[in-house]
């Protein structure tokens, strides 16, 4: 009649719906046997949604066996009324056609299409174990019946079909990965999806039903979010960046649902974690500033480089000239001019070491991947700037330690440009020491596919509010004239070029924190010339 795809799976509601029609059907035909099927000609196969007077098969659903022979076939596609006597006995109608009613004993069979809206749904059959002759009224009844039969299978369907959407609306609002919940005009939770649940630290979605909708905030991005944004009821359609107590930004939404019943106040709200995004987006940000910074260095380095070198040149001959006669040395000891000239020249060397900054922004270098032993790199920096620490007779007001994880062992990277990172981090770390003095941390650690050299200091930290752009260029938390703000938006360009990061945690008052993160990498084969 229908392809099984079509036809309804019925549920214990249902089922039992069919059930009684068929025992009423049974019981006014006067009938043996009373059932109602489903057919798949496409498949082959027929589906028997009810029975009543089947000895031994009471009770069972949705038996499904094949369609076999031109006259089950027949009976399958028949458009009215149809009577078929000697079923089971009969060349016409032999019993392997018509296995369930040639078991029962039953010889004569009438079968009425069950019809709806133009479509064939199954079909109503009645059996009798005796011959039959059906009369007039019988057949009219039986096509009743066969109407109310119809209305109860299409029904059957359409609640499956409700049910089943209901299941797939469920199964996929569950899956969604954002939150997603929805209040009522009091403010209160009525639904809320698998995501929102456990973000909400509920066991179930059913949990979270009847949970305030500032309570929900509060729970989900600290108490001060909710205070702000769910002081005013929103009534239009909104969408804000929330950055929770964790520090992990959200992007909200809220959407009203005007067409629920009871009236307005009623709004849907779904969240997503964008903070890997952001991340990336300032990360784009940051380069997009490199680059435009880069381009300006490449096109006035040169440029003031020249006029540098010259301005250096001068004022050193200069100050040889006044050394060299003895008149013009007591004048400048007396007037200071050997103060003047040497900050000259002091000065000159400063744009010079920041017009290199800029070019070393500009670059784009291909960083080297060869055997580079990091704890070694680490242990001769340090001493390095011990020593540097030490003539400047700043070797009491600095503390260094050494934490050194044998587990990195040998890395491939490029040591130069490495150096130079640990080289920046370590002067920062001295500078934030200031005159107060402190203790510098260095360590390296191996953790799965990464390796992370971390300097740490003791010193005054890094505001909250500055933090965000400490890697900026020209950006720095230094006195006047004690910094370029360079250094570590150079040092961050040579950590993405090795493939790495260069991240930092700071506590104003408490230190600072710096990360470099390296890919351990098997070293490059390069071909013999």
């Amino acid at each position: 009649m229908t392809d099984r795809s079509t036809a309804a799976t019925a549920q214990p509601g249902s089922a039992k719906t069919l059930g009684t029609v068929v025992e009423t059907v049974r019981r006014i035909m006067r009938a043996d046997t009373a059932s109602v099927a489903a057919f798949s000609l496409a498949e082959h196969t027929i589906t028997w949604k009810a029975l009543s007077g089947f000895r031994g098969r009471e009770g069972e659903r949705e038996i499904v066996l094949p369609l076999r022979g031109l006259a089950a076939e027949h009976a399958a596609s028949a458009d009215e009324l149809l009577i078929l006597e000697g079923v089971g006995v009969s060349d016409e109608l032999p019993a392997s056609e018509f296995p369930l009613h040639s078991a029962e004993g039953v010889r004569t069979v009438a079968l009425a299409p069950l019809l709806t809206r133009g479509e064939r749904l199954g079909a109503l059959l009645v059996g009798f174990r005796s011959a039959h002759e059906f009369t007039a009224e019988e057949r009219r009844t039986l096509e009743g019946l066969a109407e109310m039969a119809a209305l109860a299978l299409d029904n059957a369907r359409l609640l499956e079909t409700v049910s089943t959407a209901k299941r797939i609306w469920e199964q996929t609002f569950d899956a969604i990965p954002d939150g997603i919940i929805v209040h009522n005009a009091e403010m209160r939770l009525t639904r809320a999806n698998a995501a929102a649940a456990e973000m909400l630290g509920c066991e179930s979605p059913a949990e979270a039903i009847g949970l305030e909708c500032g309570a929900a905030f509060a729970r989900l991005f600290g108490v001060r979010a909710a205070a702000f944004h769910m002081t005013n009821r929103m009534g239009a359609a909104s969408s804000f960046e929330i950055q929770a107590e964790d520090g992990r930004r959200h992007l909200v939404a809220v959407a009203p649902l005007d067409a629920v019943e009871g009236g307005a106040g009623w709004s849907v709200i779904t969240w997503s974690d964008v903070t890997q995004l952001s991340e990336m987006q300032e990360q784009l940000s940051r380069s997009r500033r490199l680059v435009t910074v880069g381009q300006l260095a490449a096109g006035v380095a040169h440029e003031i480089n020249n006029p540098l070198a010259a301005i250096t040149m001068c004022a050193e001959a200069t100050m040889r000239n006044i050394r060299s006669e003895p008149s013009l040395a007591a004048a400048a000891l007396e007037r200071n001019w050997n103060f003047y000239l040497e900050e000259i020249v002091r000065q000159a060397l400063r744009c010079k070491l920041i017009t290199r900054g800029l070019l070393d922004l500009a670059r784009q270098r291909r960083a080297r991947r060869e055997p580079c032993d990091l704890n070694a790199l680490v242990t001769h920096t340090v001493k390095l700037f011990e020593h540097s620490a030490a003539a400047r007779g700043d070797g009491g007001r600095a503390e260094f330690e050494l934490e050194l994880d044998d587990a990195v062992g040998e890395t491939a990277t490029d040591e130069s440009l490495v150096r130079q990172i640990v080289d920046n981090l370590l002067t920062n770390a001295l500078d934030a020491l200031g005159a107060r003095g402190g203790r510098v941390t260095v360590s390296t650690a191996a953790l799965g596919e990464r390796v992370r050299v971390e300097v740490a200091d003791t010193g005054s930290g890094v505001a909250p509010e500055m933090l965000a752009r400490i890697f900026d260029p020209f950006f720095t938390t230094k006195e006047a004239g004690k910094g370029s703000g360079l250094g570590l938006a150079v040092a961050t360009t040579h950590a993405e070029a090795l493939g790495g990061a260069l991240t930092v945690e700071s506590k104003l008052g408490a230190g600072s924190r710096f990360r470099l993160w390296l890919p351990r990498r098997a070293p490059e084969t390069r071909d013999e010339p």
